[in-house]
């Protein structure tokens, strides 16, 4: 089974981005298709989710100045990878913990 990986970025107050990925095993074989149709309406405005609520990594890199900048990061897609896992929960439970919210 190929493993599916999280692309999602930050833009900070100046509009400088930042670009971060997580890989999940994928023991069932979900298509990417279904995780993107159970991700969508769990996204704001079917785009923006904040990393903390689902257990993901903030891309802040540069210093946080919470008067202008935001929490909020830009979901880009699932993609299938053989890559190694980076987070120990398989596709289906991170799934289940974004559905929760």
């Amino acid at each position: 089974m190929k493993n599916i990986r999280l692309n999602y970025r930050y833009r900070d107050a100046h509009n400088y981005k930042e670009f971060g990925s997580v890989v999940f095993s994928n023991p069932r074989g979900m298509a990417v298709e279904e995780a993107i149709s159970i991700l969508i309406p769990k996204l704001i405005s079917e785009e923006f989710f904040v990393p903390g609520d689902w257990g993901l990594p903030r891309l802040h890199a540069s210093p946080y100045n919470p008067e202008v900048d935001h929490e909020w990061h830009e979901f880009e897609g699932f993609e299938e990878t053989e890559e190694e896992v980076t987070d120990e929960r398989d596709i289906g439970e991170f799934l289940a913990k974004a559905r929760q919210q």
